[in-house]
């Protein structure tokens, strides 16, 4: 477990319940984070067609993700940021992640994100 899934396991009960009405559990948010993270990182290695279109609605995304976890009240930039570098840790490392998460789950907490409007 790195350092940022144990300060996050380590949350309150109350502190956790902010992450369910649009991550599920803190578990979900982290695998989110990670997933969003590894798709820009991906998008911007490869540059298909239209990769800068993409790029920009995944930081878009990352930014009122960051913008969400300030609304609960905790410094969603250093977050984001802690989670992120777990993913380029693993791919520096070669190492595959336990992270992964339905396609179907990802996309409809994306959705959900952007519906959210941040307090």
């Amino acid at each position: 477990m790195t350092k940022i899934q144990e300060t996050l396991q380590n949350l309150s009960d109350d502190q956790k319940k902010r992450f369910e009405p649009v991550f599920v559990n803190i578990d979900t948010f982290y695998k989110v984070v990670y997933t969003i993270t590894r798709y820009e990182h991906l998008t911007e290695m490869q540059k298909e067609e239209h990769y800068e279109e993409k790029l920009k609605i995944m930081q878009q995304v990352r930014t009122k993700v960051e913008q969400l976890v300030t609304s609960y009240g905790f410094d969603g930039h250093e977050i984001v940021a802690d989670i992120s570098s777990d993913y380029f840790e693993d791919f520096v490392n070669y190492k595959d992640s336990e992270t992964e998460m339905p396609h179907d789950e990802f996309i409809r907490i994306i959705k959900k994100i952007s519906e959210t409007k941040v307090k």
